[in-house]
């Protein structure tokens, strides 16, 4: 239990110094490299809200972070069924709404922090599953 204790102590109460030295990096990066990594990820997002959009799965901009939020409620309102049916269909792999409270309910997460070619596929199988 002491080393437990120690672990959790450690890792949960602060911020570790590997975390404050990653910060630091982080601001050290030059803006054009910022700018480009930031134009990677709106074109990511935007490839994956147009086809959620086309298949029917009601999808706004993400006001941050780089999920997706679509309504599935034409699959199924509950959110874990229609998780389990996209994994089953098209094997495409969300998160239920439901787990981001009740609002969330009738909802799916995706992640657009993957390489285009994986957003394609995914949205091709999408297509041709739904």
């Amino acid at each position: 239990m002491t080393g437990l204790k120690k672990a959790t102590l450690y890792s949960s109460n602060g911020v570790s110094t590997p975390t404050q030295w990653a910060g630091v990096a982080a601001m050290q990066i030059e803006t054009s490299i910022l700018a480009e990594i930031t134009e990677q990820y709106r074109r990511r997002r935007d490839l994956l809200l147009s086809g959620l959009n086309e298949i029917g799965l009601h999808c706004v901009p993400p006001a941050g972070a780089f999920y997706a939020f679509p309504d599935v409620s034409r699959i199924n309102k509950d959110s874990r069924e229609a998780a389990d049916v996209l994994l089953n269909r098209a094997q495409v792999a969300t998160v239920p709404g439901i787990v981001f409270g009740a609002e969330g309910e009738s909802h799916l997460r995706f992640s657009f922090s993957t390489s285009i070619e994986t957003i394609e596929a995914g949205l091709d199988s999408l297509r041709r599953n739904l």
